[in-house]
């Protein structure tokens, strides 16, 4: 028992003594765990892309030499997801080959992804622009895309951590009581998608309703 108390003793010191090296480093990116930013990105439909790009930007906003207004960037993520993924990528020269990498693929693939999942969402509530095609089909291949979209920013995100020195993310692997509600709510709006879809499969809602 008593060893048992001295390696967890030892564990806890360890883990302090990352922390604080990770913290005594300047923190360039935004720090999150993958998991959580996966979890956290498609449980809320992509809102949490939102502030992820909100708080890189804002960390790289000394370090510019000209004002940027991280708030328009990361609502307008989509202009400027090129530019963020290359000055992530420009920092992982110290870095394993294997955490670099080609940041124009990777946000050209985000860009894309987007798009066509929010172009498809709109034109899902107009269901005779797809002959023979009900919504939630259409419905459900944006809701597709929007999950593989997350791809790119989870593989950005190690490299980010790396940056960080903090490799696990440690510094943000907790889900906070902002996180849960986030979750919460999310996990509402997924169960109502999905009673959509549902219905309209079973002939109980007109297609284009959902």
């Amino acid at each position: 028992m008593t060893d048992s108390n001295t390696n967890i003793e030892v564990k806890s010191e360890q883990t302090k003594m990352q922390t604080a090296r990770v913290e005594e480093k300047k923190i360039q990116f935004f720090p999150v765990s993958e998991g959580k930013l996966m979890t956290l990105y498609i449980v809320s439909l992509g809102l949490y892309g939102v502030y992820w790009f909100y708080k890189n930007w804002k960390l790289q906003q000394p370090l510019m030499d000209k004002k940027i207004h991280p708030v328009w960037r990361a609502i307008f993520s989509i202009f400027f997801t090129h530019a963020l993924f290359r000055r992530i990528n420009a920092q992982a020269t110290g870095l394993e080959k294997k955490y670099q990498f080609n940041a124009n693929v990777l946000a050209t693939f985000f860009v894309a992804t987007i798009v066509v999942s929010h172009i498809l969402d709109r034109l899902s509530t107009h269901s005779a622009t797809f002959e023979g095609m009900i919504s939630s089909t259409v419905i459900i291949t944006s809701l597709v895309l929007l999950c593989l979209s997350v791809y790119p920013m989870v593989k950005v995100q190690a490299t980010a951590n790396r940056i960080n020195g903090d490799m696990l993310g440690y510094l943000n692997h907790k889900y906070s009581a902002w996180n849960y509600a986030l979750i919460v709510f999310g996990v509402l709006l997924w169960l109502l998608i999905g009673m959509g879809i549902f219905a309209e499969s079973m002939g109980l809602m007109p297609p284009g309703n959902l």
